[in-house]
């Protein structure tokens, strides 16, 4: 039997993991990044390249330095002027194959990490509450890792249960955490539907994949017929074909069968569109992935194949889809110069929630609401990432006679910018493990939270604390946050959101220390403040900043602030500053004199 022994051992080859392992490894720790598949770089590099977030405020830290990088990339190949930079949008939207060179570019300037790929994990081994080392099954044969610090930053949390951290799989009801959205729900057009219930199940959020289609005729492949075809799944939509109700089979909007977003050189990262009538997730079927063995989820992805591209290969090929329909499905085809090692098809199944764990802290709806008095969300002071998505899920169970246009569980709530506690990384029971993806909270709360930037922030975090936890016993509770903290925002990490103070402002590290002790709840009178909606800034994804959220540090400081600011922070009583920035600044040298 083989075997390696690491100061971190990371699993699974996330966007969330890279970030684990990246930033570990550049504190000169030697750090395992093991990945159980042959695929490297979960979705950012299986076909999710229209990343989720609302403003770019909010991207900081190793994704934003991600995004720099591939908008370099752009720049590089075809000049700073080009439609391809246009359309790469700061490297928000990436080729597949863009993120991986990228990706892999960031590991191999890393001497002290190690890739190792198709290590399957079969056991862990604990002695109390630390995980001792790992067994994987490997191409090779069966190898044993030790570990100092394990990070699990899989969308599963496979590692997390294997060493038997307590986890949560489906939803809470409505009743555990007083969540409006959480439990069996009907939702539309903002309200919650007669005929919820509220009630807890073990259903999983719906998947689906993320296809990477283009219009460029010399790049183009038509969709083949997937194994596992039936033409009956798919004739079942006829009539809505016929009805004249959809016009176009890829769209912006609601009104199509895919959502159509552009990437660069003539592509789109095609998703499945919620409320649409015709849709690629599948809710129910996708019941079991979690919790399953290899053969499980490949049974349960062979499926998905079966019906995303199915449906493709149905609308571009059944003569008794109508012509006009059929014609415009033709228009896109797989991008040949994608996944070429798997016939063009993504290698990856889009599974937007897994388990989550049972941590110090369990995140929920009302993490990402408005405080009391404050136009802002709850402070957590032991804050080490921050959020800016919609409450949002596509689904759990299939539209029935109740409502026969609605997926059971798809919903899509406004939300404010929100903090992210470093408890939530922290498994009950375990003192040598951070987990950054699959993380404590209840399922409305995680759906907020289940974007790619937001996981690769807390996976940022989670290499900075395990980097610190091996000087304290290899015990991650017994971290000085404040230096991880201080760490993070030197590495330009928020881990509040601010509409005005960028990570290249001198002010950042000030301001951000300041949110942590919730000097800036108060800056905006909750009782007269007026929100108003955001304003879209490219597309349909992304807008302008947050209003109501702005900390104007160069605005002068008046009699009032400072007494309120005094008050919150004793250590600073003799502080003055003719300006808000000045003044957080002198506070925060004051406050943090050794």
């Amino acid at each position: 039997m083989l075997g390696a022994d690491f100061e971190i051992a990371v699993y699974g080859s996330t966007p969330a993991g890279i970030a684990s392992a990246v930033v570990a490894a550049r504190q000169g720790r030697h750090v395992a990044l093991i990945e159980p598949t042959t695929h490297f770089g979960g979705l950012l590099t299986a076909g999710l390249s229209n990343t989720d977030f609302r403003t770019l405020e909010a991207v900081t830290g190793f994704y934003r330095e991600y995004m720099d990088r591939v908008e370099k990339d752009y720049v590089q190949r075809y000049g700073k002027d080009s439609k391809q930079v246009e359309e790469c949008f700061f490297g928000a939207h990436a080729e597949p194959h863009v993120s991986d060179r990228v990706l892999r570019a960031m590991l191999a300037e890393q001497p002290t990490l190690r890739l190792l790929m198709h290590h399957q994990l079969e056991s862990t081994s604990r002695s109390g509450e630390m995980v001792s080392s790992a067994r994987f099954r490997t191409p090779a044969g069966s190898v044993a890792i030790t570990a100092k610090i394990w990070i699990d930053a899989t969308y599963e949390g496979d590692l997390a249960a294997a060493a038997k951290v307590p986890y949560r799989l489906g939803r809470e009801s409505t009743r555990e955490h007083g969540e409006r959205f959480a439990g069996v729900l009907f939702f539309d057009q903002g309200r919650i539907l007669p005929g919820s219930t509220g009630e807890a199940d073990s259903n999983e959020q719906c998947a689906n994949f993320r296809i990477i289609m283009t219009n460029r005729p010399s790049n183009r492949v038509p969709a083949p017929e997937p194994m596992g075809y039936n033409r009956e799944e798919f004739a079942r939509f006829l009539p809505v074909l016929r009805s004249g109700r959809i016009k176009e089979v890829y769209t912006t909007d609601h009104s199509g069968i895919l959502r159509l977003t552009y990437i660069p050189n003539d592509k789109s990262d095609m998703n499945d569109i919620k409320q649409a009538p015709i849709r690629l997730s599948l809710p129910g079927e996708n019941n079991g992935w979690s919790n399953g063995d290899p053969a499980t989820r490949q049974r349960i992805y062979d499926r998905h194949v079966a019906h995303n591209i199915g449906l493709l290969y149905f609308l571009q090929n059944d003569p008794d889809v109508p012509a006009p329909i059929r014609d415009k499905a033709n228009e896109w085809g797989l991008a040949k110069d994608e996944f070429v090692s798997n016939g063009h098809l993504p290698p990856a199944l889009y599974v937007r929630e897994g388990r989550r764990i049972e941590g110090d802290y369990t995140f929920t709806e009302h993490d990402t609401m408005p405080a009391p008095r404050s136009v802002r969300a709850r402070v957590h002071q032991d804050a080490i990432a921050m959020g800016d998505y919609s409450l949002n899920s596509h689904g759990h169970q299939p539209a029935g006679p109740l409502y026969p246009t609605l997926f059971e569980g798809d919903f899509s709530f406004s939300t404010t910018p929100f903090m992210v506690p470093y408890r939530v990384l922290l498994p009950r029971g375990v003192s040598n493990l951070l987990v950054p993806v699959a993380m404590s909270s209840s399922h409305v709360g995680y759906s907020a939270l289940r974007l790619e930037p937001t996981w690769a922030a807390l996976g940022h975090a989670a290499g900075l604390a395990a980097h610190l936890a091996i000087n304290q016993g290899n015990r991650t509770r017994a971290i000085n946050l404040p230096q991880l903290q201080r760490m993070l925002h030197q590495q330009k990490q928020a881990t509040i959101y601010t509409s005005d103070v960028a990570a290249e402002s001198r002010y950042f590290g000030a301001v951000q220390w300041a949110g942590l002790r919730g000097l800036l709840s108060d800056l905006v009178d909750y009782q007269t403040a007026v929100l108003t909606p955001l304003k879209f800034r490219y597309g349909t994804q992304y807008s302008f900043t947050h209003p109501l959220h702005a900390v104007e540090p160069d605005k002068p400081l008046d009699a009032g602030l400072l007494a309120r600011w005094r008050k919150l922070l004793p250590c600073a009583a003799g502080v003055n500053g003719s300006t808000r920035g000045e003044f957080l600044e002198k506070a925060r040298q004051s406050c943090t004199a050794p």
